[in-house]
Formats: C-alpha cells, structure tokens, sequence
C-alpha cells in the first residue's frame, strides 16, 4: 500500500472516530501544504510552531522549503500521527498532545510563526478567538499565524487587535481551501515588508 494512500486510510479512520478534532476529509494536499510553508520567513530566528500536523504533509513541506526538522516543533493529540512524524522526520520535534494549550507549548519556544491545521471552523466564534488570541501570544506581533479553511470567509473577522490576510487560494485540494493569515496588531519593527499584512 502506497504511502499517500495508507495516510488517507489512517485520516479517515480516525476522522470518523472524532470528527471534532479532524475537521478535513483527507490530507492536506501537496499544494496547500506547499502554500502555507511560503508564508513561513525562515530567516528569522525562533522555531515555527506547527498545530496538528496529522500525517505531516505540512511539515514535509517545511522541510523541502529548507526548514531543518530540529527548527519545527509538531503538536499532534493523535498519538498514532505522532508516531508516524516522528518516524516519518528524524529530528522532529514532536509533542504529543493538546495544541490548544498555549501555557504548555510556550516553554519550547521562542517561535517565529505558528501554521495551523487545527480545524478551527470546528468550534464556536468565541472559542476560536480565545485560541488564536493566546496562541499569538507566543510569537512576536506581526508574525503570522497560518491558518487554512474551506470557508469562503475567514475563520475569525478582522479586529482592532487582528490583522487577517487572504494569503492563497488552493484549488488543487480536497476539497478546495483559502489560506488565511492572521496577525497581532502591534508594532512590527525588525519584520520583512511581506509579513506585514495589510488590514
């Protein structure tokens, strides 16, 4: 059985044992995964803070971008998926559990930006503010937070305290998906022009 086939399997077997926590049909395809690592500046220091990476299609990404695995840290609640990154990227590291908990994951940091497969869409408005709000805590502001969605609309709605940017549009995925960066406003000093979303 072929490696992408055998990852749809374990996708949808475990999707349908907690569609809560899966919130995609399959793997992101290799062109989302390829448009969400582009939005990542791996020039800056600090490590990028990837949220439910799954089958890792994110993370391989990440890495034939030029990120080293050591510079990743990969939060997956699925301890069958951990396994699998873990054997799948040596020299990843990999915390095996709730990617919600921002008090937890910030003692690995510092991060430089956080990409997220986490399927936000899954829980009520105010549930996904709180979380994206805690989680930007742990990068500098302006960084991004990378998210996808099947939505048309973003997410989470542009505030006085979030900047969000449409970054891309990916059709060649199951289904099609929208990139969405999102923001803290606060002051940007030291950031490249191309991290600095317009409001």
């Amino acid at each position: 059985m072929s490696g992408p086939v055998k990852d749809w399997l374990s996708f949808v077997e475990r999707m349908a044992r907690n569609p809560r926590a899966i919130g995609a049909i399959s793997p992101s395809s290799p062109a989302l995964a390829e448009a969400m690592a582009r939005q990542v500046d791996f020039s800056l220091p600090g490590r990028v803070l990837e949220l439910g990476p799954g089958t890792g299609a994110v993370t391989r990404a990440l890495i034939r971008r030029g990120l080293g695995p050591e510079r990743v840290l990969a939060v997956e609640a699925d301890a069958t998926f951990a396994r699998l990154l873990r054997a799948r990227f040596p020299g990843l590291d990999v915390v095996e559990g709730d990617a919600t908990d921002a008090n937890r994951i910030e003692g690995f940091g510092p991060f430089n930006a956080i990409i997220s497969s986490l399927p936000l869409l899954n829980f009520p408005l105010h549930e996904r503010t709180a979380l994206v709000s805690a989680l930007l805590e742990l990068v500098p502001p302006g960084a991004p937070f990378v998210q996808y969605s099947y939505g048309v609309k973003p997410p989470l709605p542009r505030s006085s305290d979030l900047r969000v940017t449409l970054a891309a549009k990916v059709w060649r995925n199951l289904p099609p998906a929208r990139v969405w960066i999102f923001q803290a406003r606060g002051i940007e000093q030291g950031l490249p022009e191309r991290m600095r979303a317009t409001a």
